[in-house]
């Protein structure tokens, strides 16, 4: 049980990264380490596709809270807490840390990357199910 949650929290911090790193991808190039990329949110597809993959293979019957695990907790490290941190400890605006842009930026990526999760998700249980009728 222990290495199922350890597995859980590694596959939500990575989802969670993959969150700030878009962030970086889309912010204005007038800052440091930013791209200013207006197809961002392209990044989510993979990411979420694998983790939706992986979850729906390690956790067939518990699927619905480890999605909500997995997934809720990387959208609140990467787009909450992060950002939380830039604004009290690094002296970043509250318009930087939470402003208009940056939900924009988070909506559009979460948006694609559920998107794309919930249909990875079908068709890996379509695929299982349809290889349990054949066997």
């Amino acid at each position: 049980m222990a290495r199922r949650i350890v597995s859980a929290a590694l596959v939500s911090l990575a989802l969670a990264t993959a969150i700030h790193v878009d962030w970086h991808l889309a912010r204005p190039v007038t800052y440091h380490l930013s791209l200013g990329l207006s197809w961002h949110w392209l990044l989510a597809a993979p990411v979420f596709g694998l983790t939706g993959w992986y979850v729906a293979r390690a956790w067939p019957s518990t699927l619905l809270r480890a999605s909500l695990w997995i997934v809720g907790g990387a959208v609140l490290l990467g787009g909450v807490i992060e950002p939380a941190w830039e604004y009290f400890l690094e002296d970043a605006t509250f318009d930087w840390a939470f402003g208009p842009t940056r939900n924009a930026v988070l909506g559009a990526f979460v948006l694609t990357g559920v998107t794309t999760y919930v249909a990875v998700l079908a068709i890996v249980r379509r695929d299982r199910a349809s290889h349990l009728t054949r066997s």
